[in-house]
């Protein structure tokens, strides 16, 4: 909601986690890995039999040294970031970096936690479900004013959803939820 910042009461709980670690840390095993490769393309000697004796050490160095570009890209999308959660009294509160919503209770009918299933064995259509939290807003809107926290389910079903890292994140802002409104979880 524009105009409101953070959850004014700092003796509320604060849930959080940290998003993007594995891509920033895969990102910089790229940019050292490739990036020595491309800093040393003529160490080592190929065999007799290898077909990379017909590439040039410049051709090499040029390769790798895109390839450990291609890794800091990845660091630079994917820096980590703290997603805090807050519930008191007037909604659901997020902030991430700079951004930060309220999900006030006046905007939502319920909320219910959802775990994390595999896809179905033996179906080809089926696909994985990841762990949320998923709200029944009160208007159609309600995704356009948050959407920068929450997605629309891809059908026409009306719910949407917070995803989370893992179910752990689920269990406990469900019961934190349950503690200011118990009558929104179901």
């Amino acid at each position: 909601m524009p105009g409101q910042t953070w959850s004014p009461d700092p003796e509320t709980p604060v849930i959080e986690y940290r998003s993007g670690r594995w891509a920033f840390i895969g990102g910089l095993a790229m940019l050292v890995v490739f990036g020595l490769v491309a800093a040393f393309p003529d160490v080592g000697h190929p065999s007799a039999s290898s077909r990379a004796k017909n590439i040039s050490p410049a051709a090499a160095s040029f390769l790798f040294g895109a390839l450990a570009l291609s890794g800091v890209l990845i660091m630079i999308g994917s820096v980590p970031r703290m997603h805090r959660f807050v519930v008191d009294q007037r909604g659901l509160w997020w902030r991430a970096g700079r951004k930060s919503d309220l999900i006030a209770w006046e905007e939502l009918r319920a909320v219910r936690g959802r775990e994390p299933r595999p896809p179905v064995k033996g179906d080809p259509n089926s696909k994985p479900v990841r762990s949320a939290l998923v709200f029944t807003p009160a208007d159609g809107r309600f995704a356009t004013r948050h959407s920068a926290l929450v997605k629309p389910l891809p059908d026409a079903n009306p719910e949407v959803e917070l995803r989370l890292p893992n179910v752990a994140m689920v269990r406990q802002l469900a019961q934190e939820i349950a503690r200011v409104r118990p009558d929104l979880l179901h």
